[in-house]
């Protein structure tokens, strides 16, 4: 077994060998000069052998068409879900194409000849990955225009225009090595210039033009808020810091299911503690009871999250710091009332805290954790990171920052920060990074998502 692995693996090594020598051979001289012959000897191999990969010339020169093709598209996929809006898929598929098929340059002068039929050869699986190439550049303009981030364009059209636009700029640096500056500097005129051309909102009175910023968070229903930050011209880089995970234990949790009936309020503070309550109530089979509680939620959207799982808000409050929320709730809610909060392990205990202080019984249960990614999912950001100016850090909890620190091996927070400008969601998330010497510059009057993100754009409209 193992040895015919191991066949496997060498012979696919030498298809590879063999493609990567003919796409140099028909790059240089074309298609009609070059024969099976040459191509094995620059190989190393015999003539014979070659046959054993590719029938023909033919089937060689398209082998390598769609070798290149199919992993560039591929490439793109995966990308694609990665991103965080469709400005970012832009940036990603123009940057993206542009830097490979300058990596692979003997590939793209083929490319370039069969695009534009200067070789009369036909190929069915060709023309497929070609014209798939631009059905993904299109479906990025057509998700653009039908969100009105995008002009109103005629989408077949100007995905033509621009990849035209990254084949000349591939043409313009094809004997430059992609670590050039020059080149980094000129694929990011590139999609300037493409994004210019296409963006509803120019670029000269976007306030975020040209600034990237960081996100410590997982997106999750978020993500039209994020794009907003697109919208206004900025890069995004998404490094999810938190990984959810079921609590250490679900006792606390389940004996409060089990007594469901005693809690006259529940009050959720996140969309995570939404989603892992419910789950462990379907579990129990006790979701109706759910409905015959008063519901409080924190933020609208955790509100969000509440009525589109079936149930309805009884309340939420204007203000979300502890002091103020308890002192909204305690308008209503009796001394000797019960109130549940199921929320995350490390949760802190400040809403407990001030609601006790007026006679009301709360009982905080643990329904999810937060862990630290592994590195190897978030490889891609961080070297992100450490290629880009960050020009604004965004925290949303205290984990957030601390894992950051972990992921990116930073032992003295105050020298890596230092001159650079950082957002937190709220009081708890300020105090806690300045108590490590790193100053906050960016905070929202209310500790939401959405709040922070318009803070974050007045800041850079002054």
């Amino acid at each position: 077994m193992k040895n015919h692995l191991a066949k496997q693996i060498e012979k696919l090594e030498k298809r590879n060998l063999i493609i990567d020598v003919a796409a140099n051979l028909f790059s240089e001289y074309g298609f009609h000069e070059v024969n099976m012959e040459i191509v094995a000897k620059k190989a190393g191999i015999a003539k014979g052998t070659i046959y054993n990969y590719f029938r023909s010339k033919e089937e060689l020169y398209f082998a390598i068409n769609e070798t290149r093709l199919s992993k560039l598209i591929s490439e793109l996929e995966k990308k694609f879900q990665e991103q965080i809006s469709v400005l970012d898929d832009l940036r990603g598929f123009v940057i993206h194409v542009f830097m490979f098929l300058l990596k692979y340059n003997d590939f793209f002068l083929i490319f370039q000849r069969t695009r534009l039929k200067k070789q009369q050869l036909k190929s069915k699986s060709l023309e497929e990955k070609i014209q798939r190439l631009k059905d993904l550049l299109e479906d990025i303009l057509r998700e653009g225009v039908e969100k009105k981030i995008f002009k109103d364009l005629n989408t077949c059209f100007a995905s033509d225009l621009i990849l035209g636009m990254i084949y000349t700029a591939v043409l313009r640096n094809i004997n430059r090595d992609i670590r050039d500056p020059d080149v980094v500097k000129e694929r990011e005129e590139l999609f300037n210039l493409v994004k210019d051309a296409v963006i509803a909102i120019p670029s000269k009175i976007n306030p975020l033009n040209g600034k990237t910023i960081l996100i410590t968070r997982s997106l999750g229903q978020s993500k039209s808020d994020i794009e907003k930050l697109t919208q206004l011209g900025a890069e995004v880089i998404n490094l999810p810091t938190l990984k959810i995970v079921p609590p250490t234990s679900w006792k606390k949790c389940d004996d409060a299911i089990k007594n469901l009936c005693l809690y006259d309020y529940v009050i959720f503070t996140s969309q995570n503690s939404v989603e892992w309550f419910l789950k462990r109530l379907e579990l129990f089979e006790s979701l109706d009871e759910l409905k015959s509680k008063k519901i409080i939620s924190i933020g609208s959207k955790t509100e969000s999250k509440i009525s589109d799982s079936g149930f309805k808000v009884f309340y939420k409050p204007e203000k979300f710091n502890s002091e103020s929320l308890a002192s909204e709730l305690i308008d209503f809610i009796n001394p000797n009332e019960k109130v549940l909060m199921p929320q995350s392990e490390i949760g802190n205990d400040l809403i407990e805290k001030e609601l006790i202080k007026y006679g009301i019984e709360v009982t905080r249960v643990p329904v999810y954790n937060v862990d630290i990614p592994d590195l190897e999912d978030v490889a891609d950001q961080i070297k992100k990171i450490n290629e880009r100016e960050i020009d604004l850090f965004v925290f949303t909890s205290p984990s957030t920052f601390d894992n950051f620190l972990k992921l990116m091996k930073i032992k003295i927070p105050k020298t890596y920060f230092d001159d650079k400008l950082i957002a937190a969601i709220g009081p708890t998330t300020k105090t806690h990074i300045e108590n490590l010497g790193v100053k906050v510059e960016i905070e929202p009057n209310q500790s939401t998502i959405e709040s922070l993100i318009n803070s974050i754009i007045k800041h850079f409209e002054q």
